[in-house]
C-alpha cells in the first residue's frame, strides 16, 4: 500500500492542463466581471486574490464584500486564500460588478461619494443603509433602481 506522500506527489505525473481562460486583473477585476456572460461564469478561473483587488477598487470593507458573496467575514478571508472562487461566487461578484458600475455612473465616477452614499441611511430605501442591501439579489435590484433615479435626477 502506498503512503499518502506517494499518492499525492508522483514524479511521473504531469501538471494538469486547464481549458479555462485566465482572468488577467491587476486592478481591473470589476471591469472583467462586468463583461462576463453566463457561459463565461462557468468557464473561468478566478482566484481569491480578486477579492482583495475588488476591495481596493471599491474601498468597501471585508464585511460588505462578504455579504455580496453570501458568507461571513471569516469565510471571506478563507476565500481570499483560495485558488478558485467557484462559479457561485463569481456569479455574485459579476452581479455586483454590474451594479457597482451603475453606482459609479450615478456618482460621476466618484468612488468616495458612492461609498459615502452607501453608508448613509436613506429614507427612500426604507431607512436602511444602501450597503445593507448588497447581501441579496432583491436588495441589489433596489440599489440599481436608486442609481438610475440618481443618474436621471428623479431621486427625492
Amino acid at each position: 500500500m502506498k503512503n499518502k506522500k506517494d499518492i499525492y506527489s508522483s514524479k511521473d505525473t504531469k501538471p494538469s492542463q486547464t481549458n479555462e481562460p485566465a482572468v488577467a486583473y491587476n486592478n481591473h477585476v470589476l471591469h472583467v466581471l462586468n463583461g462576463l456572460s453566463y457561459a463565461d461564469i462557468n468557464n473561468i478561473h478566478l482566484s481569491g486574490e480578486a477579492l482583495t483587488d475588488i476591495q481596493e477598487q471599491t474601498l468597501l470593507n471585508a464585511q460588505a464584500l462578504a455579504s455580496v458573496v453570501g458568507v461571513g467575514k471569516s469565510k471571506f478571508y478563507d476565500l481570499v486564500k483560495t485558488d478558485d472562487l467557484g462559479a457561485k461566487n463569481i456569479d455574485a461578484l459579476a452581479d455586483f460588478a454590474a451594479l457597482w458600475q451603475k453606482g459609479l455612473d450615478a456618482f460621476d465616477g466618484n468612488t468616495e461619494l458612492l461609498n459615502e452614499w452607501l453608508e448613509t441611511r436613506n429614507l427612500n430605501l426604507g431607512g436602511t443603509k444602501p450597503i445593507e442591501l448588497l447581501s441579496s439579489r432583491m436588495g441589489r435590484r433596489e440599489l440599481e433602481k436608486a442609481f438610475l433615479r440618481i443618474e436621471y435626477s428623479t431621486y427625492g
